[in-house]
């Protein structure tokens, strides 16, 4: 294994969360004694062919400089990666991006012993800018499908070109929020939920979202601590970083500006994510709880087209919050 391929391993291995510290650390070690064992050997074998060779042989001192150099670069492989602290400042200069752990409260957890213990409500957040700073270079040069007449993604919609926003800013990275749950226990055992997680993910468009490589991780943090706390205070890294995208970042080098814009222009989730976000009725007991028409409980079991109900649209939202400002 050369030294960039297990670069791309190790790395591929963070980033995906695939495997815990002490994994990546064994996998380090045994490389490191496969290497050293493997160039020990071959050191031993060229040293008695070296001896072999006539006394009044005379060697290409630049050859054999060159040879040193390539057995001294092999047996060092692993002295950026040997610890937790090296690989991540090695990483980090190749590109990878570290998640940044912020607190948003305080929880009370169980120990192993069966006491309770206050411990903070911490949230990961994997910064948006410095990711779309890696990705800008690629972003820009990508060209913008449209097609007339035709609705094919959210270039060709009216919102999009009529937006003064984007018709001053045209490079403008344009950004699809979407949240869920997950279960990283088991989903039906008797304490599910405790393990319960809840994930932002992001998207830009102009890149194909069905590629896992062009889904990114935003936030991650306990379900529970969402719910107790609220999105305002999970989201608040996020909120500030879109706030000064959308006027503007310079990540220029050395002086040289170089601004990036970007602007959240969808969020994503299901029902019960949308409902959340919104702060509605989470538990669709309502009498008129669909998102598209006014459907009723009642209706649900024998109703196959939503075309059969009134739908929901702007003029029905205003009428709704009307009445509801004037009921008692």
């Amino acid at each position: 294994m050369t030294n960039y391929s297990l670069n791309r391993f190790l790395l591929h291995m963070y980033s995906k969360g695939s495997c815990t510290g002490k994994q990546i650390q064994e996998v380090v070690e045994s490389v490191d004694t496969i290497n050293t064992t493997s160039m020990n050997r071959l050191a031993s074998l060229l040293d008695g062919f070296l001896k072999t060779l006539p006394a009044n042989f005379k060697a290409d001192n630049t050859s054999l400089d060159a040879l040193q150099d390539a057995f001294d670069q092999c047996q060092n492989l692993m002295v950026d990666l040997r610890t937790e602290k090296q690989r991540m400042r090695h990483f980090t200069r190749k590109g990878f991006i570290q998640a940044v752990s912020y607190r948003i409260g305080t929880r009370v957890d169980a120990r192993a012993d069966g006491t309770e213990a206050t411990v903070d409500a911490t949230a990961q957040y994997v910064p948006v800018i410095s990711m779309l700073t890696k990705y800008k270079d690629h972003y820009t040069t990508l060209p913008i499908r449209t097609h007339a007449g035709k609705i094919s993604s959210y270039f060709d919609t009216h919102q999009y070109r009529t937006s003064a926003y984007h018709c001053a800013h045209p490079t403008a990275m344009k950004l699809t929020l979407y949240h869920d749950d997950i279960e990283v226990g088991n989903v039906l055992g008797a304490r599910a939920g405790v393990y319960k997680m809840t994930m932002f993910y992001y998207t830009v468009h102009g890149q194909s979202s069905s590629r896992l490589q062009s889904i990114h991780l935003a936030i991650v943090c306990h379900a529970s601590d969402l719910k107790q706390y609220g999105y305002a205070s999970v989201l608040k890294p996020l909120i500030d970083d879109l706030k000064l995208l959308y006027g503007g970042v310079d990540v220029g080098l050395r002086g040289v500006p170089d601004i990036i814009h970007a602007t959240l222009e969808h969020v994503v989730g299901d029902n019960l994510a949308a409902n959340a976000l919104l702060g509605m009725n989470q538990s669709f007991r309502a009498g008129h709880f669909g998102r598209f028409c006014y459907i009723s409980g009642a209706e649900v079991p024998c109703s196959t087209r939503a075309s059969d109900h009134d739908p929901r649209c702007r003029i029905s939202h205003q009428l709704d919050v009307e009445m509801v400002q004037h009921i008692p």
